[in-house]
């Protein structure tokens, strides 16, 4: 009934519109046909948004429409009154010295900043329920962007008021888009969103397109956009041909400083525009669209190797190649190993467990704590051992990336999250990759679909299906989320439900933080000397999830024991808990409190290695395992611990089963022997020393030839 009474109230609106207008034209003569272009903004909009209410599409409140009712009056009535008040603003002018050309040029030049600031309303309004609070400097930045743009368009239609109207329209259209996508995946548009338009569009039919009162206010804002724009007109030149080129030169001066306010990063770090992509939508809302859309278009560019020349790199990675295929490639145990792989086609389930790192690592035996009881001392292991990764207490999907692709976060840059920026089906993929042997290839994360934009991320990557918090209704839950155990009793389920050989790749939750939740009941306590009582509590629950996950792991693989089928399983932690830094720097003596007690020592929340000045080695570790149900051939299976990292795990599994490498693997495999480990922070020398990234000339060959081979097989690839 209430969007009946809105949809009555627009029409009514309509009406209006139309009987002013046709007693104007009584009184002063038929309007102009640019006045009546201009007039018809308002009544297609107030059609259009009768249309919705009666098609029950609109879902906000009263109060939006009668705010674009409002505007649409307004807007018509500037419209009609264009010429009377263009000579009243050219009265006032010369009321105060000035000439018609100078009147002129101030009054276009209030009316485009007016323009810019409206298109500003329109591209926030329909999304931004925050745009009250925003800061200052991030709204200016953005209005300056807009400005830029709108007078890019003002010059190039000649100084005509469509060129700023058409900027305002551009700027709602982006504000819509957002509000479609924020309402269908909580999400923000990335710049990677742009190389996948096709796909979005071939999916976008299962939506209801409703809109709500955010919408609305932005169309009121273009509604005014509209006013101010019937009023902008050209300054009369003698010469059209020298306006033309005037105007055009005037453009490509502004695009060109438009370009260089965009693509230099350095103005956006002064003004502290940054982005936390677990939380995009929100910084869009803090920041501005543009503003963040922009900042995340600056993390794009992946640096080009020093000398970097794609023939050469072809050559250099063929000789890695013929390296592993003359040695490891050649030996008894790999032929073995590929006749088994191809006569038994194991299933291959990947398990990167929340958090799961062996805090025992930080001198465990001064505070009582041995490590996680099975992970680490299962003496039938193919190799365990520890994993260097590049992130720490967040960034999870980074970890996540560099082992499904192969490729270390040390190439592709500092700060950046490739499962935003980038469209990953160019990139290397293990879900590919086994899918093309004939594989299923299942990912499971029992929470949100758009978490870290998995939903379209596994797609590219090749995976055939893709479960979420939704296929785990009324499973067990354990902490913060559904428990381990559930998501390896789906594991099991795919495997009985298939006879086909399966690669699953499961993103467990149970770990994840905070660890000040007091849900486990009794558990083990913990007591570091140097740590609050609150964070020897946290060790404490952080650690009782850890000794969780490792007995359902344990159970897990005893069941995998009882099947009639081969099964391969690596298990690794994606990184350790952002309070490792706390507890590291408490062992290391250092002060963690402030004047009132509180910890102030922590980890980078998800922040890079690189980008934090506190971090050390041990704190950027976590555990791996890989394990197989039935005996590998070629393999001791003896439990052998090997320094390894996320982006050479699935090259040195598919090398240990006998499963067929690429070339990108066996050369990583071959460049494994020199540097048997690479993460944001360095690497690890055959010896067992550890290179920082800082240290170049202490960084050996090996890493510059991975580099430039990283980049031929991902970063050249990306659109």
């Amino acid at each position: 009934m209430l969007a009946l009474l809105i949809a009555l109230v627009l029409v009514a609106a309509v009406v209006g519109i139309v009987v002013t207008t046709l007693r104007f034209a009584r009184q002063n003569g038929r309007p102009r046909a640019g006045q009546i272009c201009w007039l018809a903004v308002p009544l297609l909009v107030l059609a259009g948004l009768a249309t919705l209410c009666v098609l029950g599409l609109y879902q906000g409140g009263p109060v939006e429409p009668i705010v674009l009712v409002a505007a649409a009056l307004g807007s018509s009535q500037v419209v009609l009154r264009r010429e009377r008040i263009l000579a009243d603003v050219t009265a006032w002018g010369e009321k105060r010295g000035w000439s018609q050309p100078q009147t002129h040029t101030r009054f276009t030049a209030v009316a485009l900043l007016a323009g810019a600031v409206l298109g500003h309303l329109a591209v926030e309004l329909p999304y931004n329920y925050e745009i009250i609070w925003m800061a200052p400097q991030y709204a200016l930045l953005q209005v300056l962007i807009i400005l830029l743009a709108i007078g890019v368009l003002h010059f190039l239609f000649q100084r005509r008021g469509a060129g700023m109207f058409v900027g305002a329209c551009l700027c709602f259209v982006i504000g819509l888009a957002q509000f479609f996508i924020a309402s269908f995946k909580s999400a923000a548009i990335l710049p990677n969103d742009l190389f996948v338009l096709g796909t979005a569009a071939a999916v976008s039919g299962g939506y209801t397109y409703a809109i709500g009162g955010g919408v609305v206010l932005g169309l009121a804002a273009l509604l005014l956009a509209a006013a101010v724009g019937s009023l902008v007109t050209p300054a009369p030149v003698a010469s059209r041909g020298r306006r033309v080129a005037a105007n055009l030169g005037c453009s490509a001066a502004l695009l060109a400083t438009l370009v260089a306010l965009v693509t230099v990063p350095s103005y956006f770090d002064t003004l502290g525009v940054q982005m936390k992509y677990w939380y995009s939508l929100d910084y869009y809302r803090k920041q501005g669209f543009i503003t963040s859309f922009i900042a995340v278009a600056q993390d794009l560019p992946i640096d080009v190797p020093e000398g970097y020349d794609k023939d050469d790199v072809s050559k250099l990675e063929a000789s890695y190649v013929e390296r592993y295929d003359e040695d490891e490639g050649a030996s008894e145990e790999r032929a073995a190993a590929e006749g088994q792989f191809d006569a038994e086609r194991p299933s291959v389930i990947c398990i990167m467990n929340e958090s799961f790192a062996d805090l025992s690592e930080l001198d465990g035996a001064s505070w009582g704590y041995d490590g996680p009881s099975f992970v680490g001392s299962a003496d039938d292991a193919l190799a365990q051992g520890s994993l260097n990764v590049s992130v720490l207490g967040g960034g999870t999907c980074n970890t996540e990336f560099e082992f499904l692709t192969g490729v270390s976060l040390a190439y592709v840059g500092d700060g950046k999250y490739p499962y935003s920026l980038y469209d990953l089906s160019v990139a290397p993929s293990l879900a590919r990759q086994f899918s093309d042997l004939g594989y299923e290839t299942t990912a499971m994360h029992p929470n949100y679909a758009t978490n870290w934009n998995r939903d379209r991320v596994y797609e590219a990557l090749g995976f055939d299906e893709f479960l979420s918090i939704d296929d785990f209704a009324g499973d067990e839950v354990y902490h913060s989320g559904v428990s381990d155990a559930a998501t390896y009793d789906k594991c099991l389920e795919l495997l009985e439900n298939s006879d086909e050989p399966q690669f699953i790749f499961d993103v467990t939750m149970q770990n994840h933080s905070g660890y000040d939740q007091n849900n486990l009941g009794d558990v083990e306590q913990y007591h570091v000397d140097g740590l609050s009582d609150y964070d020897n509590a946290r060790l404490s629950e952080y650690l009782a999830c850890i000794d969780e996950s490792d007995r359902a792991l344990e159970e897990f693989l005893d069941e995998l024991e009882e099947l009639d089928r081969p099964v391969v399983v690596v298990f690794f932690g994606d990184h350790q808990p952002a309070l490792s830094t706390i507890l590291e720097a408490a062992l290391n003596g250092e002060q963690v409190y402030d004047e009132s007690g509180n910890a102030i020592a922590g980890g980078t929340g998800g922040g890079d290695a690189s980008g934090d000045a506190e971090a050390t080695l041990e704190t950027y570790r976590s555990s791996y395992l890989i394990w197989a149900n039935y005996d590998v051939a070629g393999c001791a299976q003896d439990g052998r611990e090997l320094d390894a990292s996320p982006a050479y795990l699935g090259a040195l599994t598919a090398g240990m089963i006998g499963a067929p490498l690429t070339d990108f693997q066996k050369a990583q495999l071959a460049i494994r022997e020199d540097m048997p480990a690479v993460s944001l922070l360095g690497t690890a020398l055959a010896d067992g020393t550890w290179v920082s990234a800082d240290d170049g000339d202490a960084l050996p060959q090996a890493y510059a030839d991975l580099a430039q081979i990283t980049y031929l097989e991902f970063a050249s690839k990306l659109r």
